[in-house]
């Protein structure tokens, strides 16, 4: 299997924006046995989820119909 990593910027955190010149990140890794799931790594922190529930959460949150 092929390991696989993506950074993703962090903006803010716990409600508060990151100032400039701070560069903070997670990553999400390809988990080394099962394609349904995904390691989110933050910090220190290894998470793994399964990529169907983190699809559908990214979905919802987005979806807040503002105009």
């Amino acid at each position: 299997m092929i390991k696989v990593k993506q950074t993703v910027e962090i903006y803010e955190e716990n409600g508060e924006e990151i100032p400039l010149g701070i560069s903070k990140h997670m990553t999400v890794e390809s988990h080394w046995n099962r394609d349904e799931w995904v390691i989110l790594v933050i910090g220190r922190r290894r998470i793994t989820v399964l990529v169907a529930d983190l699809q559908a959460a990214l979905v919802n949150a987005t979806n807040t119909n503002r105009f």
